[in-house]
């Protein structure tokens, strides 16, 4: 069976977030292997899509106070409407609740074709960071539920993930469906070639000990733990390689923070990665992924850490930490500075538990996009099948 599908989302390239990446490699692998696939997504000035499956783009503007993220204007773009009429689709998938997710709704109930959601994030988080206004928030979570409530099927990445959603107010049905990653396990003989010339593109040395965070910069991340954390690992006697990678609204706090604790031999900004083979460098080089975030559900990061073995600190009972077995493939810690930078002196000290954790974090963590999108489309299949038995088609 071949599968006409699109995913919808309102962030995607030029933006390297999480959820934008799902969405790439979902349409992707979709259209390389079962059928033809588009992506629906908002424009950026500037940028040209440099992908092998049709995207359509739709107006945006920026969103105030959240750069680089855009919102989308679908629903007045004419020249953008008359180009998704000319598709007609099989399944719709949409990775977003916002514009693109009512825009993936009405689509659906157009053409009468089911459409798949997924809960990628913690939206009230956002919420109440964005807002404050409690009876405000409670109208946006209503709305918010109202969205899942009307998609014909609820997916979440982790068991974590549905907990959530059930804390929000859903009480319908949802299915989990894992994330992968792009980024392949390297070969024995290319990895040291990898980590040589990660170690040249950030100026640091083969012995140096080398912390890594990739994602948005943005503080629901929980980045100020590490920087605090740092300032106390340096305060110790510690010597350590800190790299940020990415960007966001917070970045230049950041580096004012980072001035201000006297860490500005230690800690250096990278900015956004977006060539995947350079990233691929910086990981090859690292010797540990911290990532203290309770904001992310599932983040693909964890697992691009792991191809290279690279093993995770990460806060424990977070969502991030459903699939960590402490101590084995990953580290967990308490939600404070003090925890952080204690773990981080404790593992310099034991490179081999590193290195053990490492392995096992590969071995169990690791998954591809495609072996993912071979169990979605498996699930795509079913979904279209009895749609149309419900719909009298079969």
């Amino acid at each position: 069976m071949r599968i006409n599908s699109c995913q919808f989302n309102d962030s995607y390239f030029p933006i390297m977030d999480g959820v934008g990446m799902v969405a790439h490699n979902y349409a992707s692998w979709l259209n390389t292997k079962y059928g033809k696939s588009c992506l629906v997504a908002p424009m950026v000035k500037g940028y040209t899509d440099k992908v092998d499956y049709k995207v359509i783009r739709f107006k945006s503007v920026l969103l105030p106070g959240m750069n680089p993220y855009r919102i989308g204007l679908p629903f007045i773009d004419f020249e953008f409407k008359e180009n998704l009429a000319k598709f007609q689709f099989d399944i719709l998938h949409t990775h977003c609740p916002f514009i693109s997710g009512h825009l993936a709704l009405r689509l659906a109930r157009k053409q009468k074709i089911p459409v798949v959601t997924t809960l990628h994030s913690k939206y009230r988080d956002d919420f109440e960071k964005a807002i404050g206004n409690k009876t405000i928030i409670k109208f946006m979570m209503k709305m918010l539920i109202d969205f899942y409530n009307q998609a014909d099927h609820v997916w979440i990445p982790n068991r974590s993930t549905g907990n959530t959603l059930r804390e929000y107010g859903f009480n319908g049905n949802y299915e989990v469906m894992h994330n992968g990653t792009d980024i392949q396990i390297p070969e024995k003989s290319n990895y040291l070639n990898l980590r040589k010339k990660g170690l040249e593109a950030i100026g640091a040395k083969d012995n140096d000990f080398i912390l890594l965070f990739v994602g948005q910069h943005r503080w629901e991340k929980n980045i100020k733990t590490i920087i605090d954390s740092l300032r106390i690992v340096k305060s110790r006697g510690e010597t350590f390689k800190m790299f940020f990678a990415g960007e966001g609204n917070a970045v230049e706090d950041m580096k004012k923070l980072v001035k201000k604790y006297e860490l500005t031999d230690e800690v250096r900004f990278l900015g956004v990665i977006s060539d995947r083979n350079k990233l691929m460098e910086i990981y090859a080089c690292s010797n540990l992924f911290v990532f203290p975030s309770v904001y992310d559900t599932s983040p693909l990061v964890i697992r691009e850490a792991a191809a290279f073995d690279v093993p995770s600190i990460i806060i424990r009972n977070s969502s991030t930490a459903e699939d960590i077995n402490e101590n084995v493939n990953g580290f967990l810690i308490d939600n404070t500075q003090e925890a952080l930078a204690q773990k981080i002196i404790e593992l310099k000290q034991n490179p081999q538990a590193i290195l053990k954790a490492g392995i096992n974090a590969r071995k169990s963590l690791y998954r591809s996009w495609e072996s993912v999108v071979d169990e979605v489309f498996v699930q795509y299949e079913l979904i279209i099948r009895d749609h149309a038995k419900k719909s009298g088609k079969l």
